[in-house]
């Protein structure tokens, strides 16, 4: 242990900490800072630069030290121990002001008030070694009873005081009578760890007498006892109050690999020292890959150790939460006496690469199951949001259902205790290293359990609040809107504003609406006017910026968003009104020709026929990958009449094993009331978690009886699957989808499937067989989990042949309106996008792409990104954000950077307001508190 006053610890255990805190901190006030008031912007620069002095001045004496050959003196350790508690009571003292109720909480990380406690331990703790190793010199006698006499004293004193002198001293009022109790628990505190510390070290480093004779005994309490009872303790199997089956005070440490692993620790650094060298080496190397579970649990109770007096006082087992140190001591010394000895049979180097391999065996192994929950996941994920339709690669479930398992457990709330169900710093890990510091919304989650397990969501999915427009609330009560048309570019500029009145005398409303873009027209700016001013939209990721609005809404303060609900369909959400309260916001389109657009209950026609005229030729991006169709050009496309036929998808998933049998007098009924050749034209699937077709000419009903029952029923997954063949391999016939089954209830179905809709422009819906019911229709196009009150119409549309009926590459409606086509497999996005309405006719075509061919189109997903920013023009991927300060803005940038960073299929954030986190004083009670309120509850239950 004396190796701890070499100087090069310094760099370690005080420059590394203080320069992670230092970055943290400043990134944290480079995004609040212009909310804060002039007093608070003073203390966080005061503080900031107290810590940067506090760390050059220590790199400097430890370089200093190390060029003089020198360790570290008793001194040193004295006045860095007395320097950083000084520093971590300003810090506490000015906690209110660094966090003030100015920044909104969820501005500010739930742990981040906790980092300079968290960062700065280490540092004491080495300083607080460094006095106990100064006065306790090998070469001199000392004597451990009187420490622990000391350390005794401590909480026994603190208990008498409680109970008797405190009920009768009059404590001085105001912050003076606080800052008296807060030195003398801080002075306790620091006394009860000392002697307590310099007790086992000198208990540990004795060789001869009593407790040298007995250090079987008290080694195994502190390695193998106490930590057994901690454990024991905290989750609950020793008093219920104290911890749960998922978790306790200080983590969910239920695992029985944390037992296996406490007993296995204490058995080596109890087991009696070997006489050959190689025995001796191998116990070496399994107590240094035991050191990261002793090290890891001392760094958990390492900025709880404050508590230690209080715990003790309070909470009869408090204690337990000192063995971490207790034991650390003795795994130090082990470790120790193992290298002197071992240093004359083997090379200093090897045997410190032995301690620095073996040492991170532990951590290795963490990570490399971690990285095999981040594969499992995110190839899940790819498979329903990004699939290689090419690829038949099936999931393996059994690998993904602990990684869902896990990923809920770091989601799940704390509840009544400190860390509850999380693991400390591990919990942190996984989720950066699993999830990129993102999250899955409990939506995600449900939706990979159905499909690949088949358990149905406890919660059903309600109907989308776009599909219908609010009854009360503010209204629309003026639209306008101005064209200008470019002749250079042929193209008009559009601005839409309006006014929204709230009517009501309701206050913190919101007005929402949908608009209906046509065909060839983008968004490319928004504003909001926000206290009087008018606030130009910020085009931001789209994650990131619909979690920003969710956090600043649960504010209650200014901000506008406007996003695509669908190819074609944009939402706008304004928020809060006050009672009575007018506010006008706006957006500005770039479209080709005029238009009609449709917004709430209202048209507008934007441009008119003075200008420019439809072209009759096609309109191409660079090498035609894109095309752009007017109505006149489609009206000289060839009409050609396509012959439907029926593809059933029948549920093959567990759920379904009992039904199957009546899916034969289901699709006989249904074909028995279609026209003369539909059985014979007919085509059929099997649905589980995927698709396989069956064969034609093959009994389809022999094959789904001879399915294994697995997984649920991914109808969504077939449908586009089947969609997009449709639409990539054109043809004179099309499908109509019908899926059979026992229960909708089980499908796994979007909101629509609008993106698809071009794979059949001859009709939008789908058919439903169920037992014992006719029948169901439901729309493609929009609510495709809602049955449709009207029959799909029986007419089979005409539609246009492009770019010829004898070699079609797609087929678009006779609607005399506008079409898009992709005339490519293989799209190339443009290395630089201007801000031109042929930009938005590239990045359109990527829309289309990514509904065609997701798993390609996800390798181009930041560059879609990109180019949306560079040209303004909105797309399914971005979104226009008004915010009301600065503060705002750069928290949106933080959060986008974090989203671009990670896996595209996961989330930004829970789209609820995070818990407030406890003040540093109040977790310093907390022990005490939680415990007494536990009681209470326990005894009124």
């Amino acid at each position: 242990m004396r190796n701890l006053l070499n100087p090069k610890w310094l760099f370690v255990l005080n420059t590394l900490p203080i320069a992670v805190l230092l970055l943290l901190l400043g990134g944290q006030y480079a995004v609040v800072h212009t909310l804060l008031p002039t007093l608070s912007q003073r203390v966080w620069l005061g503080l900031g630069v107290g810590l940067l002095a506090l760390g050059l001045l220590q790199a400097a004496y430890a370089g200093w030290q190390l060029r003089r050959g020198q360790p570290l003196p008793l001194l040193y350790g004295i006045l860095a121990l007395g320097t950083y508690v000084v520093f971590l009571y300003l810090y506490g003292y000015f906690l209110r002001e660094l966090f003030p109720a100015e920044v909104p909480r969820w501005m500010v990380p739930n742990e981040m008030p906790l980092y300079a406690g968290t960062f700065l331990m280490p540092t004491l703790a080495h300083a607080a070694l460094v006095v106990l190793i100064c006065l306790t010199p090998d070469d001199q006698p000392h004597r451990a009873l009187p420490n622990f006499g000391i350390a005794l004293a401590v909480p026994v004193s603190a208990y008498l005081f409680m109970q008797v002198l405190l009920p009768l001293w009059r404590v001085p009022g105001g912050e003076f009578g606080e800052h008296v109790m807060i030195v003398l628990l801080v002075t306790g505190t620091l006394t009860f760890l000392f002697f307590l510390a310099r007790g086992v070290y000198i208990l540990i480093s004795r060789k001869t007498g009593v407790w040298a004779e007995y250090q079987l005994l008290w080694k195994a309490l502190i390695a193998i006892v106490l930590p057994l009872l901690g454990l024991a303790t905290n989750n609950g199997l020793l008093f219920k109050v104290l911890g749960s089956e998922d978790g306790g005070v200080f983590g969910n440490f239920t695992g029985p690999w944390f037992y296996g692993l406490a007993l296995l620790n204490g058995v080596l650094l109890c087991w009696p020292l070997p006489a050959g060298q190689w025995a001796r080496l191998a116990l070496f190397v399994g107590r240094s890959v035991t050191f990261s579970y002793t090290l890891y649990f001392f760094l958990v109770f390492l900025p709880f150790l404050p508590l230690s007096v209080l715990a003790v006082v309070v909470v009869g087992a408090g204690f337990l939460m000192l063995s971490p140190l207790l034991l650390l001591l003795v795994h130090l010394r082990e470790l120790g006496q193992d290298l002197n000895a071992l240093g004359s049979y083997f090379p200093r180097r090897l045997l410190l690469g032995l301690l620095i391999g073996s040492g991170l065996l532990l951590p290795l192994a963490i990570t490399g199951e971690y990285l095999y929950r981040r594969h499992a996941l995110h190839r899940a994920l790819a498979y329903l949001y990004t699939p290689d339709y090419a690829d038949a690669a099936r999931i393996d479930a059994a690998a993904l259902e602990p990684t869902l398992a896990a990923v809920r457990a770091h989601k799940r709330s704390s509840g009544d205790f400190v860390f509850g169900t999380q693991l400390p710093y591990l919990s942190s890990y996984f989720n950066w290293l699993v999830l990129d510091n993102l999250t899955l919304l409990d939506a995600k989650l449900d939706r990979l359990e159905q499909v690949f397990f088949g358990r149905l969501p406890n919660r059903r999915n309600a109907r989308p609040a776009a599909a219908a427009f609010p009854t009360d609330g503010p209204r629309l009560t003026r639209l306008s809107s101005r064209s200008r048309y470019d002749a250079r570019q042929a193209t008009w500029t559009s601005w839409v504003d309006l006014e929204v009145t709230n009517a009501t005398t309701d206050a913190n409303t919101e007005y929402s609406t949908v608009v209906e873009l046509p065909v060839g027209c983008w968004v490319q700016d928004y504003y909001l006017h926000i206290n009087g001013r008018r606030e130009k939209g910020i085009l931001a990721e789209k994650k990131a910026a619909t979690w920003v609005f969710s956090q600043i809404r649960d504010e209650q303060r200014d901000p506008g968003i406007l996003y695509y609900l669908t190819a074609n369909r944009v939402a706008l959400r304004v928020f809060p009104f006050a009672a009575g309260e007018v506010r006008r916001t706006g957006l500005r389109l770039i479209h080709k020709e005029p238009a009609t657009l449709h917004l709430a209950d209202r048209t507008l026609t934007l441009g008119d026929t003075t200008h420019g005229h439809q072209s009759a030729t096609p309109i191409t991006t660079a090498g035609g990958q894109v095309v752009y169709l007017s109505a006149a050009a489609k009206q000289r496309l060839p009409l050609v009449v396509r012959r439907p036929y029926f593809h059933f998808l029948l549920d093959a998933s567990a759920s379904a094993a009992g039904g199957r049998t009546a899916y034969a007098r289901q699709v006989a009924a249904f074909l028995a009331a279609q026209p003369a050749g539909a059985a014979a034209t007919a085509r059929y699937s099997l649905v589980n978690a995927s698709l396989s077709p069956v064969r034609a000419g093959q009994p389809w009903d022999a094959q789904l009886l001879a399915t294994p029952a697995t997984g649920g029923f991914y109808l969504e997954g077939a449908m586009r699957r089947l969609l997009r063949d449709a639409r990539t391999h054109p043809a004179a016939t099309y499908p109509v989808l019908v899926a059979v089954t026992d229960s909708l209830e089980r499908a796994v179905l979007p909101a629509s499937f609008a993106e698809l809709q071009s794979a059949t422009p001859e009709q939008a819906t789908f058919y439903v067989l169920t037992p014992n019911a006719q029948s169901t229709v439901y729309s493609l196009r929009d609510n495709s989990n809602y049955p449709l009150v009207a029959a799909a119409a029986e007419v089979v549309p005409a539609v246009r042949a492009w770019p010829s009926a004898a070699q079609p590459q797609a087929y678009v409606p006779d609607d005399g309106q506008p079409s898009i086509v992709l005339a490519t497999a293989a799209l190339q996005l443009p290395v630089a996008v201007g801000k031109s309405w042929q930009d938005g006719l590239w990045l359109h075509g990527y829309q289309q792409y990514q509904a065609l061919y997701p798993a390609a189109a996800e390798t181009m997903r930041l560059s879609a990104i990109r180019g949306s920013f560079a040209s303004g023009i909105m797309t399914p991927l971005t979104s226009y954000l008004a915010l009301e300060n600065e503060a705002q803005k750069a928290a949106l940038r933080r959060k986008q950077n974090e989203v671009l960073a990670g896996n595209g299929a996961l989330d930004a954030g829970e789209e609820t307001q995070p818990m407030s986190e406890p003040d540093v004083w109040i977790l310093l009670l907390v022990l005490g508190a939680w415990y007494f309120v536990k009681r209470y509850r326990l005894r009124i239950a």
